[in-house]
């Protein structure tokens, strides 16, 4: 086989899994919008402000996870994005923890209880991986836009919760 013979095939083939593995990860699932009755959001977790690259983030998202694998708590892994236009360039202001599905009686060690009054919410449904999911900044303006569709003012922060490794319910409460 010539060089140009075997660079074109291997050419074709790599395109071919990358495809492949693109549709395999949910790439070409679409994102579904929705407003949807909600009640209050009952969370225990950690706040975080600080860099957006801190590996505590990601310290207190395994954490958080891991009190749900152990059986420790019952919810949904669940992280609160604010839009504080107070931070600094690289900043972020979050809320790390566990969307509650009961109430519990004590809290893990250096959780805080925080409770977001909601009736209504603009959601964004994703089944995808997260290496294939469109940027949180497209779906917030979506959801923005969608909101506006419907009249609908939204709160400043979004709400991500975390089904499984391919499910993703991201809400923006109503006003």
């Amino acid at each position: 086989m010539s060089k140009k013979k075997y660079i074109g095939l291997t050419m074709l083939v790599t395109a071919v899994i990358l495809v492949s593995l693109y549709v395999y990860l949910g790439g070409l699932n679409k994102v579904e919008y929705s407003v949807e009755n909600v009640r209050d959001y009952n969370l225990v977790g950690r706040h975080f402000e600080g860099k957006a690259k801190s590996s505590e983030i990601e310290a207190y998202f395994f954490e958080a996870r891991n009190l749900l694998a152990n059986g420790q708590l019952d919810g949904i892994l669940t992280l609160v994005h604010y839009n504080d236009t107070t931070l600094a360039e690289g900043q972020v202001k979050l809320f790390v923890g566990i969307l509650l599905n009961q109430g519990i009686d004590a809290l893990p060690v250096d959780y805080d209880r925080l409770t977001i009054p909601a009736f209504r919410a603009m959601r964004a449904t994703i089944e995808a991986h997260n290496i294939v999911m469109p940027s949180p900044q497209t779906i917030e303006n979506t959801l923005r836009e969608k909101a506006a569709e419907h009249s609908i003012r939204l709160q400043d922060f979004t709400i991500e919760q975390y089904l499984g490794e391919r499910e993703l319910l991201i809400d923006m409460p109503a006003r």
